[in-house]
């Protein structure tokens, strides 16, 4: 049922009752239930059948016209609240029924019975004092007065039939829990090792999970009851997960629970939410942070009156936490504004928050606060120091951090992985390598039983600093090799793809940084192993994934499942659906590591392979380093050649990006970058590539780092340009284009699907794009029989349906790094997630921005272009900044008429550029966005 015909049903359930209730009011107020003759303005009178004499009856006061409509809608609304709110309850009730169907089934009778009872006995109270019998008050006021007779009876049936339904939930729960609530009084009574207590305890675990009703005060006493067993190992946040694994659902708090505290789980939810704040944490997972903040935002709702105010300032300050972790504008903004409420009842609590909040702001002044704060903050202290040496390079604030970890380190008890961190952190900045202090702390972090992988990160390339320092490069460079891997195997297929990101951003070594290394020991062919290890890490695994079905069911439904980009909501009412989503596909990844473990997937990258990805023309993999740079020429047949390029620096390359993507002054910029990009990077490297460039002249370029987003096709100085010299590609890595040039396949007669949009979407702010509708008339008239989607036929799921048969693929619309913009949505990474393309040739995108990458995993490659690549096109074009849309046609023709003639798509393109650089000779920033990606 659609929103207008639920909302048009409930209007109509309304106007009913109303009209109902009104009518019997009116009836009420006129006496219009009794004969004629028998009413006197606002009295009338009925005969005692027994005496024959006349009982008078008073009217009403006008009130009750309305008393009566407000009284049913009050009925109405609270048993369908009560029903919807307890609908599971319920359903789980009546299952516990048959199996104890005696017990329950009686219970159920005397709910029934209890009705009729209730309406009874309050008539029986008010004529006890009166001279007139029950049956005489029932027969005179009762039965004579219609109207109420059928409202109360009405009435009565509503409530018999929702007790008789809600009967065995009431029932099964009542008994469990009083004795939840004696287990929970004998466990704060110091009685938690009691055998009888923990007897009892395992027997409402198995009922728990027989009959888990959500809404009852069991589920919180049996959270709490998880404390009885922390003597024999299990942790609480462990015990709290195994909970929530129970667990069918767990909606939101209905309103009708304000009528029933025993039923208040918000002790139970507020636990629930800090352990998946630490299992965030712990995991990367982001999905359980949200599940925590939807919790807290929960209990944070409910009404005042059922909150002491203390408890609502702890749910507001560890909200904040959950939103300062999240780390939006939005979250950081609601977190200060639930701080400065929290810090009216709760001044110690809102001063920590405050000072979690200003190391963003004022560091300085939230150093003073965790000082003021003292002993329980000292290491969220240290760090602060830390950051603000960073800033000021004020050695003090190291020593006061290797101070304040050594008096932890030193009293008794197990390490802690965030004092190992902040002590690591503080002895690597003042660069005494070889120091006692920071030997004992790395000596620490191994002996740690589950560190967590940023620790084991760092303090790995911390030993890989020690070597390069003490003059031992090889033995650095495997340190940093295991750095990479770290990283690598953090960013698990247990994550979503954004959780992923998330982990690869958070990496302390780039890269670059560890193939400048190789590069430096002048192990040329170990940096090219190294950056197709450490970069295009979420293609390489969704590639492995898609590469792997296997011969066993299970291989290819693990497969399909770990595509996915992210983890599925399921219910919308159910809060932890998203956090089971999540742990399932943890459980998932796990089982998918072990099947590689006993399979031949998941092998070891190797030159030897990777340079077959040159066996068409060399491909130059362009190292953007933080300390040099340099280029490295693949070659199929011969030992890969180092080029350093000297006049090349990260700061340039950013540079450069950036200025390429800001429209008002992209064409003075392009022209001033296009002389100084050919003099520090195209022509050392084609004079070098000269002598090993085919017939063709074909050419791929791999940029790394801040150089990704910046075409080296630009280049170009006196007359000379790397656009005139040889035939440029692009590909995110060796093994994408060694995939590539195995899966092509041309084809003889080519299917192609248009697909344009001039008007984008409606109701949002793109611009017209008045040469879209051009474009596709041109294409559509050079290749017969193609397919076009245009305007409103343009969805989603029409392209969706449309691209697996088409070997060509052309988009005429507005594009973001986000994907295609479509007429009702957006066509990108996740829509394409999983799906197979089949054996497609050509995909063009005469869309904005759709081959650049994202700016916090410039090495990832994660746009539309190369996704479309990696789903099956062997070749696709795309734009690196803004077209305009009046080159599109230009483009675009000019490359189906050389594709069609017989060239190949990067030859096609090509021709394309050289014939749009000579209508616009004087602005490269017009031709120069378009690369091509494939064999």
């Amino acid at each position: 049922m659609g929103n207008r015909a639920r909302f048009a049903a409930i209007a109509a359930v309304v106007l009913a009752v109303v009209a109902w209730g009104a009518w019997v009011g009116w009836r009420r107020y006129t006496l219009a239930y009794l004969p004629p003759e028998h009413v006197f303005g606002n009295k009338g009178y009925v005969f005692d059948s027994e005496t024959g004499r006349p009982q008078w009856i008073l009217a009403p006061g006008p009130i009750v016209i309305f008393t009566f409509p407000a009284l049913m809608l009050i009925l109405a609304a609270f048993t369908i609240s009560m029903v919807r709110g307890h609908l599971r309850d319920i359903a789980i009730g009546w299952r516990a029924l048959r199996d104890r169907p005696l017990g329950l089934g009686l219970g159920t009778v005397l709910m029934f019975l209890m009705v009729p009872c209730c309406v009874v006995v309050p008539y029986w109270i008010h004529t006890a004092g009166n001279d007139i019998s029950l049956s005489e008050y029932l027969e005179i006021g009762f039965f004579t007065d219609v109207p109420v007779t059928v409202t109360i009876g009405g009435s009565m049936l509503v409530a018999a039939v929702f007790l008789v339904v809600s009967a065995p939930w009431l029932f099964d729960l009542f008994p469990r829990l009083v004795r939840a609530m004696v287990v929970h009084r004998m466990i704060k009574s110091g009685k938690a090792a009691d055998p009888g207590v923990q007897a009892e305890v395992t027997r409402l675990e198995r009922e728990f999970v027989r009959y888990p009703y959500r809404s009852q005060l069991a589920m919180t006493v049996f959270a709490r009851t998880q404390l009885a067993k922390l003597d024999e190992g299990e942790p609480l946040d462990d015990a709290m997960l195994r909970t929530m694994a129970t667990l069918p659902g767990l909606e939101e708090r209905s309103w009708t629970h304000v009528f029933s505290p025993l039923l208040d789980d918000g002790d139970a939810r507020y636990q629930f939410a800090e352990t998946l704040v630490k299992a965030h944490v712990q995991t990367d997972a982001g999905a359980h942070l949200d599940v925590a903040i939807r919790l807290l935002e929960g209990l944070h709702r409910r009404p005042h009156f059922t909150v002491r105010k203390a408890r609502r300032a702890k749910i507001a300050l560890t909200l904040a936490h959950a939103l300062v972790l999240r780390d939006t504008p939005a979250d950081t903004a609601r977190a200060h504004a639930l701080m400065e409420k929290a810090a009216r009842v709760d001044p110690v609590e809102a001063r920590l928050m405050r000072a979690i909040l200003l190391m963003w702001t004022d560091l300085d002044e939230a150093i003073t606060l965790l000082r003021e704060i003292g002993e329980p903050e000292q290491m969220r202290l240290a760090g602060a120091l830390v950051v603000r040496y960073e800033r000021d390079q004020d050695p003090a604030d190291l020593h006061e951090v290797v101070a304040l970890t050594g008096r932890w380190l030193a009293e008794p008890g197990e390490d802690r992985s965030d004092v190992l961190d902040h002590r690591l952190n503080a002895l690597g900045h003042l660069g005494d390598f070889e120091a006692p202090d920071l030997l004992d702390a790395l000596d620490r972090v191994d002996a740690l039983p589950d560190p967590p992988w940023q620790l084991v990160h760092f303090a790995t390339a911390m030993r890989g600093i020690r070597a390069l320092e003490s003059g031992d490069p090889d033995t650095a460079l495997a340190h940093f090799e295991q750095v990479l891997r770290i990283v690598v195997r953090a960013a698990s297929l247990g994550l979503s793809r954004a959780d992923r990101q998330a982990v690869l951003n958070q990496s302390r070594l780039a890269p670059a940084t560890v193939a400048t290394l190789a590069l430096t020991a002048g192990r040329v062919e170990r940096a090219v192993e190294l950056l197709e290890l450490s970069r295009t890490v979420i293609w390489a695994q969704v590639r492995e994934l898609r590469a792997t079905t296997g011969d066993e069911p299970r291989i290819a439904e693990i497969s399909a499942a770990l595509q996915q980009p992210g983890y599925d909501a399921g219910a919308d009412d159910d809060l932890l659906a998203v956090h089971r989503q999540a742990v399932g596909r943890a459980e998932l990844a796990r089982e998918w590591d072990e099947l590689a473990q006993r399979r031949t997937f998941g092998h070891e990258i190797r030159f030897a392979d990777l340079r077959e990805a040159a066996a068409d023309g060399p491909v130059v993999l362009v190292n953007a380093g933080a300390e040099r740079c340099d280029a490295i020429i693949v070659l199929a047949a011969a030992a890969p050649v180092h080029v350093p390029l000297p006049d090349l620096t990260e700061g340039d390359a950013r540079a450069w990006a950036e200025g390429l993507l800001d429209a008002p002054t992209r064409r003075m910029n392009a022209r001033h970058i296009a002389p100084r990009l050919w003099d520090a990077v195209a022509a050392p490297v084609l004079d070098a590539v000269e002598p090993h460039l085919g017939r063709d002249r074909r050419i791929w370029w791999c940029p790394t780092g801040a150089l990704t987003p910046v075409p080296v096709h630009l280049a170009g100085r006196d007359g000379d340009s790397v656009l005139d010299r040889v035939v440029s590609s692009y590909t995110p890595s060796l093994w994408s284009l060694l995939d590539a040039r195995r899966g092509h396949r041309p084809v003889a007669e080519p299917s192609m699907l248009i697909t344009s949009l001039e008007q984008t979407p409606p109701g949002t702010s793109w611009a017209p794009l008045p040469h879209a509708d051009e474009e596709a008339s041109l294409l559509a008239a050079r290749v017969h029989g193609a397919v076009r989607l245009a305007e409103s036929t343009a969805t989603v799921a029409a392209v969706k349906a449309a691209l697996p048969g088409s070997t060509w693929a052309h988009f005429a619309c507005h594009g973001d790094m986000n994907g295609l913009v479509l007429h009702d949505g957006s066509l990108g990474l996740d829509e394409l997630a999983g799906m197979e393309t089949g054996a497609n040739e050509v995909a063009f995108l005469s869309a904005c921005v759709t081959a650049v990458p994202d700016s916090e995993n410039l090495d990832e490659a994660l746009h539309p272009a190369a996704a479309l690549h990696l789903h099956g096109f062997s070749h696709v074009v795309g734009t690196l900044w803004h077209m305009r849309s009046e080159d599109g046609p230009v483009v675009a023709d000019q490359f189906y008429a050389h594709l069609i003639a017989g060239r190949t798509p990067a030859l096609a393109l090509h021709a394309a550029q050289r014939a749009l650089r000579s209508r616009v000779p004087d602005d490269p920033a017009r031709w120069a966005p378009f690369v091509h990606i494939g064999p």
